[in-house]
């Protein structure tokens, strides 16, 4: 006789749920769940003028430039000039130069090149403030410029096998020397190990000409130091993506930058470039409306752009926590093509 007894399916354990890398909590506070070697979605939140810490401030008009038919370049550029010249308040401000409304032409380029030195407009619509970018080259329309006379220390090799992204802390050899309030770069160098594991070193075809070779993608963060514990160094700001010995590890080097300029903006108007308007592909004019280098802790903000060819903001591989907030870019002239330029 056969005895059939019921087969129950065994309950299987469900597996946990994964984790997200980043969720809301009940109270809109974000949580971030790191990877088993430390990796971490990188907090961006450091970003931009006074790495975020600070709002952006209204600084007091000094200088009103009215309008006037003609060419402007020399009289905004004074203006701009006598308010580097005044003396910075406690927050290290000089004053703003106020445009009226209305259009202003410029033949020429302006140029700021002080700290402390704001180009406020009033407004940024039809009824506002237009710089009007008259000509017929590629010259650059506002510069933020200081020196670029930056000494760096010697690099010290970090000892870590492995900075994780997002991490804020490394070490180096005791006795390095570095302080609290230092300003640092970090350097990870962009190896032929690293570009051989990406796959960069050949694009197929016969476009070996683009592959990346050792030392064109290295990686600079510009930083401080807020703490020195031993030989553990912890930075104002995390790292955007890991350091690892396999690829070259990292270096870091102390620096000074008397000629870099801080607390710097241009607000609150519309600039505007002239063109060719019987060619859609026009580029002899205005190519960057604003290019800003050598220069920490600026912004633009409120700031219409029409007709450049080029960038509206151009932020160089010099320029450190700079915002572009509530600005439009609208109707370039240019040719139509692509291309990829990268730094950090």
């Amino acid at each position: 006789m056969l005895l059939h007894t019921p087969l129950f399916a065994q309950d299987k354990k469900k597996a946990p749920k994964p984790q997200p890398p980043v969720a809301a909590d009940k109270n809109g506070k974000l949580n971030y769940i790191a990877a088993p070697n430390g990796d971490r979605i990188p907090d961006y939140s450091y970003c931009g003028y006074m790495a975020s810490e600070k709002p952006i401030p209204f600084i007091p008009v000094k200088v009103v430039v009215p309008v006037k038919v003609g060419d402007a370049t020399l009289r905004i550029q004074a203006a701009l000039d006598y308010v580097a010249g005044l003396p910075a308040d406690k927050d290290g401000f000089r004053g703003a130069v106020l445009l009226n409304k209305g259009t202003y032409q410029v033949n020429g380029s302006l140029k700021i090149n002080a700290s402390g030195v704001v180009l406020r407009g009033s407004g940024m619509g039809a009824n506002g403030t237009t710089l009007f970018a008259a000509g017929t080259d590629r010259e650059t329309f506002i510069h933020v410029t200081g020196k670029n006379d930056r000494q760096t220390s010697k690099e010290l090799k970090i000892t870590d096998a492995y900075v994780p992204v997002n991490a804020n802390t490394l070490h180096i050899a005791e006795g390095a020397g570095l302080k609290i309030g230092d300003l640092v770069l970090i350097h990870r160098p962009s190896t032929q190990a690293w570009i051989s594991t990406i796959k960069t070193d050949h694009f197929g075809g016969d476009l070996t000409a683009l592959a990346w070779k050792p030392g064109e993608r290295d990686i600079y963060w510009d930083r401080k130091v807020t703490a020195v514990d031993g030989n553990a160094i912890t930075l104002d700001a995390p790292l955007t993506t890991a350091l690892d010995t396999a690829y070259g590890g990292g270096l870091i080097a102390s620096y000074q930058w008397s000629g870099r300029i801080v607390q710097v903006g241009i607000e609150n108007l519309k600039l505007q470039s002239a063109y060719d308007a019987s060619n859609a592909k026009d580029e002899a004019h205005r190519w960057m409306a604003i290019t800003m280098e050598n220069v920490s802790d600026a912004w633009v903000r409120q700031v219409t752009f029409e007709h450049f060819a080029g960038s509206a903001v151009f932020v160089g591989v010099t320029g450190n926590r700079v915002t572009v907030e509530d600005c439009k870019s609208l109707a370039p002239v240019s040719e139509i093509g692509g291309s990829a330029v990268t730094h950090s």
